[in-house]
């Protein structure tokens, strides 16, 4: 199966068992940005100290030169394994195949 669609049926399954702690921070909360960027797209930048988290969760000070950046926006695959970059499907491509990902995601950040 998939790896998105698979994504899709956790964020589902997870908005269905209650409030999630999904993309987001103390100051802006979860959003539905934060979810479709750094969970669907797995946009969150790395902290090279190993660090869980993004810059934004970081205690302040903490961050300078430990920040690594993204391997870009949109839908590119990493295989964990080899490294090897490839193309994934798109948000739209998901849409146009009936699952709602910004729905979705509005469910996981709703707190409800």
């Amino acid at each position: 199966m998939n790896s998105k669609l698979l994504f899709a049926a956790a964020v589902a399954t997870a908005a269905a068992a209650g409030p999630v702690a999904a993309a987001g921070n103390a100051h802006s909360g979860a959003t539905v940005g934060d979810c479709i960027s750094d969970g669907f797209y797995g946009n969150e930048p790395n902290m090279a100290d190993g660090s869980l988290g993004g810059p934004a969760e970081q205690a302040p000070g903490t961050k300078s030169g430990n920040v690594l950046p993204s391997q870009s926006p949109g839908p590119l695959v990493t295989d964990p394994i080899t490294g090897e970059v490839s193309r994934g499907n798109s948000i739209g491509y998901y849409n146009s195949q009936g699952v709602n990902i910004p729905e979705l995601c509005r469910i996981a950040t709703s707190g409800s």
